[in-house]
């Protein structure tokens, strides 16, 4: 599997279901695994998942674009891993099930580097999550399950990070 930044990525990535070749919208800020669905108002395209959707396979999933951030077929390289998380407007990407797959989430704070400002990154709401917990999506992130589809079991719990198994 390729690099998918510093906010996002596979502790196991089988059994994976990918389905697509889909389209990401030409404008909004999409990441490395949102929980996206098909846009039926657009064939071929995806949309961000609505407040508590559930995962359903080959139709809602974790958004993964892996062409175009090490080699040039999206155009110049990017090599800067503060960059890898955030998916390229406008190109092809898969939705990925699969009960079992196990994700890491990681927030970050503003940083700077080399004097370039990278903006703070929140992938999940993690107040008061502990292992075992479940998290849903809340139509931006993941956060403690309360009222919709619960998407991933908490298994290990961190300050600002968490590791969890896709249920769907």
């Amino acid at each position: 599997m390729s690099d998918y930044g510093k906010n996002f990525g596979f502790r196991r990535s089988e059994p994976a279901v990918r389905e697509g070749r889909l389209g990401v919208p030409d404008t909004g800020d999409f990441y490395q695994g949102d929980l996206v669905t098909h846009d039926p108002d657009n064939p071929g395209k995806l949309r961000k998942a609505a407040a508590g959707d559930p995962v359903v396979g080959g139709y809602t999933g974790l958004l993964i674009q892996e062409e175009g951030w090490d080699i040039s077929s999206f155009g110049a390289p990017n090599v800067d891993s503060n960059n890898k998380g955030k998916v390229l407007n406008g190109k092809q990407a898969v939705v990925m099930t699969g009960p079992g797959l196990k994700i890491w989430l990681r927030n970050t704070d503003e940083s700077q580097y080399h004097g370039r400002t990278f903006p703070a990154v929140n992938r999940a709401d993690l107040t008061g999550v502990a292992i075992g917990d479940e998290l849903s999506w809340d139509g931006e992130k993941y956060a403690k399950a309360t009222t919709g589809a619960a998407v991933l079991r908490v298994t290990v719990a961190g300050d600002g990070y968490v590791e969890a198994v896709l249920l769907g």
